[in-house]
């Protein structure tokens, strides 16, 4: 399904691993890992990221040898997405009580698909967390990422 800005749950989902892959030092990310992680055929992946990276606004650096990472835009689109999965993640789990175990496949059907509007409206429910179910840090509306020691802490037990 494409999306009003132009992504598809596929481009979501390569942005997303290559913003989990790069870790915070936004490191270059190899085909090998990114396959591994989106469970497809190194070429796939190639081909994909040459798409990406030719696009009008790419939203990926690609080098052939030398791996992937996020330009700006594919880091604030990957980190859009992000927040999208843990705020539904801690909704399931807060507000319509799903078993934690459940939470992130009902997350990463639906974080393609919700506005902003309904991100917000998620968001202020919840009393606009820092964290998810599993204590992962919420990216913040202005898409930076909190910083992992800012003392806000995880408000439960991990227990996934």
């Amino acid at each position: 399904m494409r999306r009003a800005n132009g992504n598809t749950e596929s481009v979501d989902n390569y942005l997303k691993a290559i913003f989990s892959l790069g870790g915070p030092a936004e490191a270059r990310v190899t085909i090998k890992s990114l396959a591994e992680r989106l469970c497809v055929a190194p070429a796939s992946v190639t081909n994909m990221l040459q798409k990406l990276a030719a696009a009008a606004v790419p939203p990926v650096e690609y080098e052939r040898h030398r791996g992937v990472q996020l330009s700006a835009a594919g880091k604030r689109r990957a980190l859009e997405v992000v927040r999208h999965h843990r705020l539904i993640e801690t909704f399931l789990y807060e507000v319509l009580d799903y078993p934690i175990d459940e939470v992130h496949d009902e997350a990463e059907r639906l974080e393609h698909f919700i506005s902003e509007r309904f991100e917000e409206r998620i968001a202020a429910k919840l009393g606009h967390p820092k964290t998810d179910p599993h204590g992962h840090l919420i990216p913040a509306l202005d898409g930076k990422m909190p910083d992992a020691d800012d003392g806000i802490g995880v408000r439960r037990p991990q227990t996934a």
